[in-house]
């Protein structure tokens, strides 16, 4: 027989709801039941938009009434630990929105009490079903880079000019020890690990900076290198160089790739075409870059952004959690991801 679809509820309906919520509306495998935020005025536009069957502005009344099967926490890094235990204690599965905790240790006793009520708890990280990731692993997968030697990642955006920099703004941007960083960096975090097969396990070097003084944004800058042996790579965050780019470039034995979260399309060098006086593989990927433009073109037009993973993740959440079958991220993924992220926050306790 086939599972029924699972009762969902959100709590938390700002930007990132908006891409949670289509999936939760749309989907077989869901019943939006409920959505929740201490703005009345939010919840009741999600739920008018995307036909909730009612909208809270209390967390416990809508476990109380809505009895979910699975709860999306969408808030504020610092409110999570509250709500997912509450969540959990209701009978409840959860998908929490990175980063999950401030802590690797916070992380784990999450993790711990999913694991004590018996439910499920994943930390999203939609990237990796992003068509650039996938490619790349696939790549991997294929041999065709030969050994993984180096990642490197940079994400340059200016979130300054946003809520987490702008001073005309009361309260924290983010209360996390990493600052505004730290609401990025798990992405860089997660998506190295899965390039790299890196765990937790590696020597970490460069500096966590505050440049604009900014003290709503509190760090703004990072440039870490990783040592984990045989493989190494270099991860950074800039908020202050332009233009915004996603960059990852993975180097091997074989070959090197590179793509673009933001702006997708793959560059490959190595063979067959390679060598100091061949232009063969430049032409390749001339081609390459030409396709990715009409590509780029037609994703923007259909509003296939940077964040169109976020729907293949949820429905791979769902389908192991309805057919009882192994979770896409695991707990020791998230795990392994919050303590490489604490070994880099902890570079801006160095100075």
């Amino acid at each position: 027989m086939t599972a029924p679809p699972l009762r969902a509820v959100v709590v938390g309906c700002g930007a990132i709801a908006y891409e949670h919520l289509p999936f939760l509306a749309s989907s077989g495998q869901a019943v939006l039941v409920g959505v929740c935020d201490r703005s009345a005025a939010l919840a009741e536009a999600a739920r008018d938009r995307f036909k909730a069957a009612a909208a809270y502005t209390d967390y416990d009344t809508m476990l109380a009434e809505a009895h979910p099967d699975i709860v999306h926490v969408l808030t504020p890094p610092q409110t999570h630990d509250a709500l997912v235990r509450a969540a959990l204690a209701a009978g409840a599965h959860v998908i929490c929105e990175k980063p999950m905790t401030g802590t690797a240790a916070e992380t784990e006793a999450l993790l711990q009490c999913a694991a004590q009520a018996g439910h499920t708890l994943t930390e999203s990280r939609n990237l990796l079903f992003n068509d650039p990731l996938i490619e790349l692993i696939g790549l991997i997968g294929d041999g065709r880079l030969g050994d993984i030697i180096e990642c490197d990642i940079l994400l340059s955006v200016d979130f300054l000019s946003g809520p987490f920099g702008d001073r005309n703004l009361s309260g924290p941007a983010v209360a996390l020890p990493g600052g505004a960083i730290h609401d990025f960096l798990p992405h860089l975090v997660y998506v190295f690990q899965a390039l790299t097969g890196v765990g937790d396990i590696a020597e970490v070097y460069g500096v966590m900076q505050s440049r604009s003084d900014n003290p709503r944004a509190g760090y703004d800058f990072l440039d870490a290198l990783i040592d984990a042996g045989s493989v190494r790579g270099r991860l950074r965050i800039a908020s202050d160089v332009e233009p915004a780019s996603f960059t990852v470039t993975v180097r091997g034995s074989r070959a090197t790739a590179e793509t673009d979260f933001y702006n997708p399309g793959l560059l490959f060098h190595g063979p067959p075409n390679v060598g100091k006086r061949s232009a063969l593989g430049q032409i390749a990927n001339g081609r390459r870059l030409i396709r990715a433009g009409f590509t780029n073109f037609r994703d923007k037009v259909m509003q296939h952004g940077p964040m169109h993973g976020m729907g293949r993740m949820l429905d791979a959440i769902y389908s192991a959690i309805r057919n009882a079958g192994p979770m896409p991220i695991t707990p020791e993924q998230m795990i392994d991801t919050a303590r490489l992220t604490d070994r880099l926050i902890a570079l801006g306790r160095q100075r």
